[in-house]
């Protein structure tokens, strides 16, 4: 006999199992289901016990136990959808001689009287009429009831009836009697959950609104879906939402996402796009940012890294890390944020976008703001190499090294002097060093970056590095340039020719100091004879005599 105490389960399944398992689900259930994940777990997970509890019939509260999964179902969706709609607390103090004076708050406040006269005090709780109505209007972003917002309001405002005991002497209500209701409950979800023109309007309200705690809860279900966080995020300008989102974890690293396989392509790659990154980087350039904010985000995401101890690498993270780093004020600025900018070109998914940014906004931000030293660091890390199918190549792209150097050579030259010169100078021995035909192509070392067209690696740096000479003060590179005319590269020896070219008036002794005979330095001669052509009309009668025995001399 079953006295309600026996236990009539199948024990022959491990609990976990009958726990566990899905129940059946008709096609129009599984859509249900699966729209109801997007929008949050917890709420597809309670129909899915509405389910399981639908096809048992072990169960003698079953018409309770589904009234209050549907309950929880409906308050759940207008939690997400709706506004926060506050109900509000109506006190009344009754005060000896029958004065009455009212006060409204919201319910969350804490609110405390302090009463200086004897008499009854009374707190009475009034709701807001037609909350739970005016929640479905606006969860359907409606003011007027519709033919489906009726339905919504007709079949959920039930749910009461059948959720709590209507005595305790009374036989419980059968599963029977609140089917219909279910059912129409699932019309209701389907046309609800399938529509996801709500989400996003629910989304755009949320643009436009405050951050509060509810609204901000309600993100973490609504943006499960990557479209719908592309949506949101894109959408999103306001500032005020910045810190409430750093506050919740949406810029924390670990959702910066790495590159996926494309599982029916191996070998190719797509790179996700962190979307509440972008939005940082859209108001970092608002006047009143909260800058600490922006370093501590910047800060976290460039010294991350994952459980294995490597960096994840996504161009477009970096790209939008770059450019929130451009909009720092120069002081908050770290020799950390530009060594990241040497990280972010060594990463293999980098493309044009990164090496664009860095040209043409950390470059030029540093020059304007006098940023000496991490102009110079910035500088030796546009000038790393590294070699690709046995080319060597900058690991910034040459366009954007060209462009950068050809608009701010005379900047870098005047701020940073010959601490460039010896950073360029390093690299061409460098390359000199590692293949010593490198350079050889070079007909003319040229000081005027204007004048070169489409130039590559060797070139940008070579002119480069004769530019820094011609923009400086001959007094300043005098030593330099004495020092290099006796370098074993010959393209060094050639750049310090060229220098004293172009500040010939000053500089000139070195040449007519020349042991020996400078027209027998072949490797030398393009500069040479510019040098003598430049400069030919300055010669006194002396000079002219001594260029003719050296070219006499050559012809020996």
């Amino acid at each position: 006999m079953n006295d309600g105490f026996d236990d009539e389960r199948d024990s022959s399944q491990p609990p976990s199992e009958r726990v566990g398992r899905v129940p059946e689900l008709n096609a129009w259930q599984r859509e249900i289901h699966q729209n109801l994940k997007s929008i949050g777990p917890e709420i597809a997970a309670y129909y899915l016990d509405g389910i399981r509890i639908l096809q048992r019939e072990d169960l003698e509260t079953s018409a309770s136990l589904l009234a209050h999964i549907a309950r929880e179902i409906d308050g759940g969706l207008r939690d997400i959808l709706a506004e926060d709609i506050k109900e509000e607390l109506e006190f009344v103090i009754h005060t000896p001689d029958e004065e009455t004076l009212n006060y409204e708050r919201k319910k969350e406040d804490t609110i405390e009287f302090v009463v200086n006269m004897p008499g009854a005090i009374k707190l009475k709780y009034k709701p807001i009429q037609g909350k739970h109505i005016t929640s479905i209007l606006d969860s359907l972003g409606i003011d007027d009831p519709s033919p489906f917002a009726e339905k919504w309001i007709n079949v959920t405002k039930n749910f009461a009836k059948f959720a709590h005991r209507r005595g305790a002497w009374k036989p419980p209500r059968r599963k029977e009697d609140f089917e219909g209701l279910w059912f129409e409950f699932e019309g209701v979800l389907a046309g609800l959950a399938g529509s996801y023109l709500n989400l996003l309007d629910r989304l755009d309200r949320i643009c436009t609104a405050e951050p509060n705690k509810r609204r901000r809860g309600a993100l973490c279900n609504l943006l499960e879906s990557e479209a719908r966080r592309g949506y949101f995020f894109s959408k999103l300008e306001s500032l005020a939402w910045l810190e409430p989102l750093k506050a919740d974890g949406w810029f924390d690293p670990e959702h910066n996402p790495a590159p996926q396989e494309d599982p029916d392509q191996p070998g190719t790659f797509r790179l996700p796009t962190w979307h509440a990154l972008e939005y940082v980087a859209r108001v970092s350039t608002h006047p009143e940012v909260p800058v600490g904010i922006l370093v501590n985000i910047v800060n976290s995401i460039i010294h991350h890294i994952d459980e294995n101890g490597n960096r994840i690498e996504n161009d477009r993270t970096d790209l939008h890390t770059i450019k929130i780093i451009g909009t720092l004020p120069i002081d908050r600025l770290k020799p950390q944020h530009i060594t990241f900018m040497g990280t972010a070109l060594k990463s293999k998914w980098k493309y044009g976008a990164v090496d664009q940014e860095i040209g043409q906004t950390i470059l030029p931000k540093l020059l304007d703001g006098g940023s000496r030293e991490l102009a110079l660091t910035l500088l030796q890390i546009m000038f790393e190499v590294s070699s690709v199918e046995g080319r060597i190549r900058p690991i910034i792209s040459e366009h954007w090294l060209e462009d950068a150097l050809k608009k701010h050579g005379e900047v870098i030259a005047s701020l940073c002097g010959v601490e460039a010169t010896k950073i360029a100078l390093k690299q061409i021995k460098a390359l000199a060093a590692a293949d010593r035909f490198t350079f050889q192509f070079i007909q003319l070392v040229e000081s005027n970056l204007s004048r070169l067209s489409q130039p590559n690696y060797t070139e940008l740096v070579v002119s480069f590095t004769s530019s820094l000479f011609r923009f400086d003060e001959p007094n300043n590179i005098e030593e330099t340039v004495r020092t290099l005319l006796h370098e074993s590269h010959t393209i060094i020896r050639r750049i310090a020719v060229k220098a004293i070219s172009d500040h010939y008036s000053n500089l000139k002794h070195l040449f007519w100091e020349w042991e020996g005979n400078p027209l027998d330095e072949t490797e030398l001669k393009p500069e040479m004879y510019q040098l003598i052509q430049t400069n030919s009309h300055t010669f006194d009668e002396d000079e002219m005599e001594q260029i003719l025995q050296w070219i006499e001399s050559t012809q020996e």
